[in-house]
């Protein structure tokens, strides 16, 4: 027999450039720092995502999952879509 998850969850995929985006769904739970200037002249954005425990690093692809009390946290790409369908 084949299961669904049945839970319903909010996330945004990090995809380097879309720190409003991320900024407006998670608030004080995103920051971010700038690294080098990539090859287009713009600040390479580091994504942090802190928790009650610890800040983590996210990468490019990653997902930023709001969990069931409000917390948020990463998931890695491959992890995320194997185990959630987008809703439509």
């Amino acid at each position: 027999m084949k299961y669904r998850r049945k839970e319903i969850i909010e996330a945004l995929q990090w995809n380097g450039k879309n720190q409003a985006e991320l900024k407006e769904f998670a608030g004080q739970f995103v920051m971010f720092d700038y690294a080098d200037v990539d090859k287009d002249g713009v600040l390479d954005a580091l994504l942090k995502v802190k928790d009650s425990e610890k800040i983590e690093h996210a990468h490019a692809g990653d997902y930023v999952v709001r969990g069931k009390k409000g917390d948020f946290f990463i998931m890695k790409q491959a992890e995320f879509e194997a185990l959630y369908e987008e809703v439509k």
